[in-house]
């Protein structure tokens, strides 16, 4: 499977459930600083769930704190491959 663009993915997320436009996103972003309540949070963890068709388990959501970890998880758990 190819890499997935979990940022532009974040975006998108964020523009459908919470009609937030991030334009400013990076590996680096941490993720609680963006002003996202618990409920736009559990949104859009639901819309990359059934975009990419995964299960993102809440243990492992829990110890997301930036988009870098974000990305990691998903491309785990898609089995998607670094691009090199």
């Amino acid at each position: 499977m190819t890499r997935i663009d979990v940022v532009a993915l974040f975006r998108q997320a964020a523009l459908e459930v919470h009609d937030s436009q991030l334009d400013t996103l990076d590996m680096t972003t941490v993720i609680s600083t963006l002003g996202l309540d618990s409920v736009a949070v559990m949104e859009m963890t639901g819309f990359l769930e059934d975009t990419l068709n995964i299960r993102i388990p809440d243990e492992e959501l829990a110890e997301v704190e930036t988009l870098g970890d974000l990305d990691a998880l998903i491309q785990r758990l898609t089995g998607a491959e670094e691009t090199t």
